[in-house]
C-alpha cells in the first residue's frame, strides 16, 4: 500500500505523473479490512463503537499526512500507528492502520531514515501481538505488509525523484539550446550583415564618384552592390536556417575582393585549401569577421593573411598597419572568440606600431 509523493503540492514543478498522482481515496478501500474478523465473529456494540472512532481519527490525520513533508511525516505516522495499538485487543484488522503508517513514513528523507522508521512499526506490531498473546497468524501478515509497504514507497518515492530530477535536467538543456541557438543567429547576422553593408557602401561611394567621368564602371559597381545584396539576402537566410558557412578558399576570395575594392592591399601567405573543412568553416567565419573590422576601422594601407595547417591544428593570421587596437571588444570580436572556444580554438589580438594582428587558431 504504497503512497505517492505530494509533488504538485510540495512546490515543485509539474511532471507528466501530476495528472494521476492524486491516489490518496482510491488507498481507502484497504480500510475494509479493518472490519474483516466480523465475516465469523459477530462484533458488540462497543467493538462496532470502537472502530467507528478509530477510522474517524484516523481519516482527518491520512489526508493531512499528503500535505505534509520531512519530520511531520513521523508525526502523523506516529499517530497511525497509535490508533493501531490502541484497538490490537479488540476482534478488528488493527494492523491496517499500521501498514498506513508505514506507507507514511516511506515518504521521509532521507531515505535510511524511512528505513529505519518502517523497521520501527514492524517491530512495535510484531511486540504488540506477541504481548497481547495473539496467535502470530493473526499479526505476522500485517508485519509482513508493513515491510513490503514501507520499502515498495521508498523505492517509489526514489522513482519519482529520479523522474522529476531527470524532468529538471531536459529543461535545463532546452533553455541551454535555445539560448545557445540566439546567441549563434546573432553572431551569424553580425557578421553577414556587417560584411555585406560595408561592402555595399563601399561600391556605392565608388559608384557615385565615377557616375559621372565614367559611366559604364559606374554601373558595373551598381550591379555589384545589387549582387552583393542578393548574396547578403541569402546569408541571412541561411543564418537563420543555421546552414551559414562556406569554404575557407571562398571566403579569402571575398575578402581579398572587398580588401581591394576599399582601396587595402592585401598580402596572402599559405593556401586556404589545406585547412581542413571543419576547421575551415569556423576560420572562414573568423577572417569574415576581421577583414571587415580591418576596412571599417583600421584606416589601413595593406592587410596581410596568413594560412597555415600544421598538425592537428589550424591557424589563421590576419595583420594590418592601420591605426591600431583600441582592445574594446564589441560584439564582432566577442561572436568570434565564442566560436572559436565553441570549437576547442581560441583567439589572440595584439597591438603593434602601427596596426593590430589577429590571430585564431582552431583544431583540425
Amino acid at each position: 500500500m504504497t503512497a505517492r509523493p505530494d509533488i504538485h503540492e510540495a512546490g515543485a514543478m509539474q511532471t507528466p505523473y501530476d495528472r494521476w498522482r492524486d491516489v490518496r481515496w482510491p488507498w481507502l478501500a484497504y480500510l475494509i479490512f479493518v472490519p474483516f474478523p466480523w465475516l465469523w465473529a459477530k462484533p458488540s456494540a462497543a467493538t462496532i463503537l470502537c472502530a467507528a472512532v478509530a477510522i474517524g481519527t484516523f481519516l482527518p490525520i491520512y489526508f493531512i499526512a499528503f500535505r505534509l513533508r520531512g519530520w511531520r511525516l513521523l508525526v502523523t505516522a506516529g499517530a497511525m500507528l497509535a490508533i493501531s495499538v490502541a484497538v490490537a485487543p479488540l476482534p478488528l484488522g488493527w494492523t491496517t492502520f499500521a501498514i498506513y503508517g508505514a506507507a507514511t513514513i516511506g515518504r521521509v528523507a532521507p531515505r535510511r531514515q524511512a528505513l529505519l522508521g518502517t523497521a520501527a512499526i514492524a517491530i512495535v506490531v510484531a511486540v504488540t501481538g506477541i504481548v497481547l498473546g495473539q496467535p502470530v497468524l493473526w499479526f505476522a501478515p500485517g508485519v509482513l505488509f508493513v515491510v513490503m509497504t514501507g520499502v515498495l514507497t521508498v523505492s517509489q518515492t526514489a522513482f519519482v525523484e529520479r523522474t522529476q530530477a531527470l524532468l529538471a535536467t531536459q529543461e535545463e538543456v532546452r533553455r541551454l539550446a535555445g539560448t545557445a541557438e540566439r546567441e549563434r543567429i546573432t553572431r551569424d547576422l553580425h557578421d553577414v550583415v556587417g560584411r555585406t553593408l560595408t561592402l555595399v557602401a563601399l561600391k556605392a561611394d565608388l559608384g557615385v564618384r565615377l557616375i559621372d567621368r565614367d559611366p559604364a564602371t559606374a554601373k558595373a559597381e551598381l550591379e555589384a552592390i545589387a549582387a552583393a545584396a542578393r548574396s547578403g539576402l541569402a546569408e541571412v537566410r541561411a543564418a537563420l536556417t543555421g546552414q551559414l558557412g562556406g569554404t575557407l578558399a571562398t571566403e579569402a576570395a571575398a575578402s581579398l575582393a572587398a580588401l581591394e575594392t576599399a582601396g587595402i592591399e592585401p598580402i596572402v601567405t599559405g593556401d586556404p585549401g589545406t585547412v581542413p573543412a571543419d576547421a575551415g568553416a569556423i576560420l572562414a567565419m573568423t577572417l569574415r569577421e576581421a577583414v571587415t573590422n580591418v576596412i571599417r576601422h583600421a584606416g589601413a594601407r595593406r592587410c596581410a593573411i596568413g594560412f597555415e595547417a600544421g598538425p592537428g591544428n589550424a591557424r589563421l593570421v590576419v595583420q594590418d598597419d592601420g591605426v591600431g587596437l583600441s582592445f574594446r571588444e564589441g560584439n564582432g570580436l566577442r561572436g568570434m572568440r565564442q566560436r572559436l572556444t565553441a570549437a576547442g580554438g581560441r583567439l589572440e589580438l595584439r597591438a603593434l606600431g602601427p596596426g593590430t594582428r589577429l590571430e585564431a587558431s582552431v583544431p583540425a
